[in-house]
């Protein structure tokens, strides 16, 4: 079964085992220019488990800051995107909190989030056994006015590795989480993601 919700609207459309559900808000249209990114090579890291960090790569507006700045935005952007993977995926299973994953949400974002929260954390998998991950990464694009960085949109690949009955498969979340940096703190605040159980989904999901 395949599936798409967007706000506002939704489409469905079917496939065979697995799902695939998609959400997308935003609360503002300034980042949509920030999807194009170039090729610079990996940055930076930020540990979100014992396994597995969280790897950085700056795209988009990175060649206008200097060092400092480039490791100060890698650093409060990992910090909040480790939270949230941390808080909506990891931890210990069987387990039912998950709604504390969009402490870094803005409060329009948070609120939204709670309706798409089967799409945003773990909560289809609230019975497993145990969700490890497998492979974390993003790509940042910049907002950098001559003020100084003050947005930026997350191309997320998460990966998941999902045991539940005794069998082990790969769950997704892709997409872009779109950040805001105001009175000094970094907060999500619109999303276009989809999650993937791991089955398989026929036709095209846009």
């Amino acid at each position: 079964m395949a599936a798409m919700a967007r706000t506002p609207g939704s489409n469905r459309g079917t496939g065979s085992a697995g799902m695939l559900t998609r959400v997308a808000v935003a609360s503002a249209a300034c980042l949509l220019a920030l999807s194009s990114c170039s090729g610079d090579d990996p940055e930076d890291s930020t540990p979100t488990d014992d396994e597995v960090a969280l790897h950085l790569e700056l795209a988009y507006g990175a060649d206008d800051l200097d060092g400092d700045a480039r490791i100060e935005v890698e650093t409060e952007v990992g910090d909040v995107l480790s939270r949230y993977v941390s808080g909506a995926f990891l931890g210990d299973y069987p387990r039912q909190d998950f709604i504390g994953s969009f402490e870094d949400f803005t409060p329009r974002a948070a609120r939204s989030a709670t309706t798409h929260i089967e799409v945003l954390t773990g909560t289809g998998f609230d019975d497993a056994s145990s969700v490890r991950a497998s492979s974390l990464s993003a790509r940042l694009s910049l907002f950098a006015p001559p003020e100084g960085v003050v947005a930026a949109t997350a191309a997320v690949d998460f990966r998941f590795e999902v045991t539940q009955d005794g069998t082990t498969s790969t769950a997704t979340l892709q997409g872009r989480l779109m950040l805001v940096r105001e009175r000094g703190a970094w907060s999500v605040f619109g999303y276009d993601v989809a999650l993937d159980d791991g089955g398989t989904v026929e036709g095209a999901v846009s």
